[in-house]
């Protein structure tokens, strides 16, 4: 069996409309692993076995429709109904992805690499960190960047950014570094010299 390693790990965050999606797309193009939170959280949910057989212990058997999938309406029901089955999803999807993470981190010969999550304080990825970079944005950018998306209204955007911030203000302080993402071409150079800084910490 191959010897697995640890890279380094450096948490991309940042609110709606700011831009982490973007810094994760240019660190990927410089030959960077980069995880996705959003997306494997999503394949975590319909694929992995263990989580499977949490909700049908939590819900019953008809959480899973006949054809092994999810009934995705059912579970939606009984989360935004009721606040503690919500907190406990969302504990239990956020374990499933710290180790998801945790075994990603040591395939491969990287020595650095990164992981982009909207919530890594609440999911508790932050403690996986070895540094995080937070990604801001004029707050007027962000609004223009989110509604020019869709399937968002401003009044529900507004409501987004506000409940956001308190996710950033949990963020720890020794580990966190701001990138200003302002649409100009100082963000590649931001990002070139946050490298080096976690380059040099590996040496």
């Amino acid at each position: 069996m191959a010897e697995t390693q640890e890279a380094s790990l450096v948490g991309i965050t940042g609110g709606i409309g700011a831009g982490k999606s973007v810094v994760s797309r240019i660190l990927r193009l410089k030959g960077y692993r980069v995880y996705d939170c959003d997306s494997r959280a999503k394949e975590l949910m319909t694929g992995s076995e263990e989580i499977i057989a949490a909700l049908r212990e939590r819900f019953g058997e008809s959480c899973v429709l006949a054809d092994g999938s999810l009934d995705r309406k059912l579970i939606s029901s009984r989360v935004f109904s009721v606040e503690e089955e919500r907190i406990w999803l969302n504990r239990l999807v956020h374990a499933a992805v710290r180790k998801d993470l945790d075994i990603w981190r040591k395939t491969g010969k990287d020595t650095l690499c990164f992981v982009e999550s909207a919530i890594i304080a609440t999911s508790g990825l932050d403690r996986m960190c070895d540094s995080i970079w937070l990604v801001e944005s004029p707050e007027k950018l962000r609004i223009r960047r989110a509604l020019g998306r869709g399937g968002i209204t401003e009044k529900d955007l507004m409501q987004r950014i506000r409940t956001q911030q308190s996710e950033f203000d949990m963020l720890p302080p020794d580990k966190t570094k701001r990138i200003s993402n302002s649409g100009d071409s100082s963000l590649i150079e931001q990002i070139d010299i946050l490298l080096e800084v976690e380059s040099k910490k590996l040496e």
